[in-house]
């Protein structure tokens, strides 16, 4: 898939000096910031379905001891 964007002459500097610091080229550079913009966004949307089923009563809390538990591969 192609995707063309229009960039202001100070974005695309800024994204060429990104680019060099980083020691990529700018298509990397962009393939790489728009696939880490894209993850965050799903995380953030994950984040906000667990604070509404929180808010709707339908999540679960647990406890320092339950997460210890459930992190070790132990039986809540």
């Amino acid at each position: 898939m192609s995707i063309t964007l229009d960039f202001s002459p100070a974005d695309i500097q800024l994204i060429q000096e990104q680019a060099n610091a980083s020691n990529v080229s700018v298509e990397q550079f962009s393939h790489e910031a728009i696939m880490k913009a894209a993850r965050n966004a799903a995380y953030m949307a994950k984040i906000d379905r667990g604070i509404k089923q929180m808010h709707e009563g339908t999540g679960k809390f647990f406890t320092d001891e339950e997460l210890e538990a459930l992190f070790n591969g132990n039986n809540i």
